[in-house]
């Protein structure tokens, strides 16, 4: 009942008090699996799309081995993932503190042992620009602070790290399962140095057509050795390692 009423809300969010906005919730799932959001559209939009539709649910059997959710948001996903699926190992990375705080509770409640790291993901180590929006899920980051339209108290610079410092970090040799999601970064990971590709058994990628060259991402992503399973009703666009490109 709480999640219908906050889906009702969501949609009025102008006429509820200011103090309301924003404030923490708990659900329990019929799993029993504890879910902490806000009363936020991009909360509430997680929650349907990962938990009602499912639609991080892989067109093929998940291959083992670790799990690294690139753009985890609250955790959603990265619970949703790990309480479906056994996984060797967790990263999760989300550049919005205040998103990284719930994403490190939905873990730590569930007792799923995942290791979060505060920052955005990109083809370098470094520092970006990330821009907060009120939808807690459309969040973007810009190398520079000139790329940022809009006030300038939005933008707040945050550590950016890439795929090779994180399997260096915790000395990861390969990724059984990698989620994207980093709202039009994903151009700049994918047409940056992609030797960590060749790693990874498996990807589910949220694409932001508006943002980037959907085909040519999708092309590059394929030509790593992977299967392509386009976006559908069901699922956000898919990849699997081909048989004969199994690395070692």
């Amino acid at each position: 009942m709480r999640l219908i009423t906050d889906f009702l809300l969501s949609h009025a969010l102008f006429a509820v008090p200011r103090k309301m906005v924003n404030r923490e919730r708990v659900i329990t799932t019929r799993a029993g699996v504890k879910l902490s959001y806000r009363l936020n559209r991009g909360d509430l939009q997680g929650i349907r799309e990962v938990w009602g539709d499912e639609v991080y649910n892989l067109p093929f059997a998940t291959p083992s081995g670790a799990l690294l959710d690139l753009g985890a948001n609250i955790g959603l996903t990265t619970t949703w993932m790990a309480t479906h699926n056994h996984f060797t190992k967790i990263v999760a990375v989300e550049p919005d503190h205040d998103n990284a705080v719930l994403l490190a509770k939905n873990l730590e409640q569930n007792g799923i042992k995942g290791e979060v790291i505060e920052a955005a993901v990109g083809p370098r180590d470094g520092t970006v620009h990330f821009k907060k929006a009120s939808w807690s899920n459309l969040g973007t980051c810009m190398e520079t602070s000139s790329d940022i339209d809009g006030p300038r108290g939005e933008e707040v610079p945050v550590r950016m790290v890439s795929v090779p410092y994180i399997l260096n970090q915790f000395g990861l040799d390969s990724l059984g399962v990698v989620k994207v999601d980093i709202e039009g970064s994903e151009q700049a990971l994918f047409l940056g140095p992609c030797g960590w590709l060749e790693r990874v058994s498996a990807m589910v990628v949220e694409f932001h057509p508006s943002l980037v060259d959907y085909p040519l991402l999708t092309e590059t992503v394929a030509s790593r050795g992977f299967e392509y399973f386009p976006a559908s009703s069901r699922n956000m666009d898919c990849f699997v390692r081909l048989p004969t490109n199994r690395f070692k």
